[in-house]
């Protein structure tokens, strides 16, 4: 006789969702999905619900833990008093009896008087050492009442805080459960990588336009200069141009000035030579008139 095996259905492992797993894709490899079809139940989820359900069992503890305190030191501080006021058993209080009893005995005769005195004497010095220890008496009560105190504190203490470690446990546990899922490491790798994938190229997109434009800015420098340069040279050419023509216009003035010069000196000459002409003719006259006519003029 066989037993047929009952297939269980995994639910979502994301806190309190109670929804079955989602299906496997077909051909798909891997482990499992863990989660359920909806989107906001992943690991990075599953991760903050379980954190922000240990801190609010923190928090929770923390405020427990508080009241408590609280509530103890209210009831020590309500004891206290009543613990210093109950009083402690005297033990002079025999002594004085003893003697009072011996004190009620018959009367002793007058030749016991000095032993009398002397037991008189035995007995206060009974009493002042009975108060003596009712004093050191007295202060080991306090002082095992002050590590009794430090006792409970620190048994409270350890109390509290294995009750801390409880409380936190099933959030440490589930943390880990959820740590050590392959299927929600993978998928925090996963999205870690695309997402410095996605990083990557931003970055090399980031770099491949710098340097377009750093050889954008190289070009426009290279064609600046060379235009710079031509203009340079242009420049230069028309200014040697123009110097040369001034140069030729200096050199054309100058002979012109000479040849102004030599005009001026050939006019001077001309105009003695005129001023020669003009007196030699005023002469002639005055020459003529001292001179016979020939006849038949």
């Amino acid at each position: 006789m066989t037993v047929g095996s009952v297939e269980t259905v995994p639910t979502c492992a994301y806190p309190g969702c109670e929804m079955p797993a989602e299906a496997p894709a077909p051909g798909a490899q891997g482990p499992a999905p863990h989660f359920c079809p909806d989107p906001e139940h992943n690991s990075l989820g599953a991760f903050r619900k379980i954190r922000a359900k240990r801190q609010q069992r923190k928090e929770d503890k923390r405020v427990a833990t508080e009241a408590k305190k609280a509530a103890k030191r209210a009831a020590k501080e309500g004891q206290a008093p009543a613990v210093e006021q109950q009083p402690w058993p005297a033990a002079s209080a025999e002594t004085p009896a003893t003697g009072t009893t011996s004190g009620t005995e018959t009367a002793p005769p007058a030749s016991e008087q000095d032993t009398a005195s002397e037991q008189d004497t035995a007995s206060e010095q009974d009493a002042v050492v009975a108060q003596d220890v009712d004093g050191e008496m007295a202060a080991l009560m306090a002082m095992t009442t002050a590590e009794g105190d430090r006792a409970a504190q620190s048994r409270d203490a350890l109390v509290a805080l294995i009750e801390q470690l409880v409380t936190e446990l099933p959030g440490y546990i589930e943390e880990l459960a959820v740590i050590t899922d392959s299927a929600a490491a993978e998928a925090r790798i996963e999205t870690v990588t695309r997402a410095c994938a996605q990083r990557i190229l931003a970055a090399e997109g980031r770099a491949a336009l710098a340097e377009e434009a750093g050889d954008m800015a190289v070009a426009a420098l290279d064609a600046a200069q060379e235009k710079f340069t031509e203009e340079t040279t242009a420049i230069r050419e028309e200014t040697a141009r123009q110097v040369a023509d001034a140069e030729f216009v200096r050199a054309e003035l100058e002979r012109y000035r000479e040849r102004v010069s030599t005009l001026e000196v050939r006019l001077d000459a001309v105009r003695d030579e005129a001023d020669e002409l003009r007196r030699e003719r005023a002469a002639r006259p005055t020459a003529d008139q001292g001179q016979p006519r020939p006849a038949g003029r």
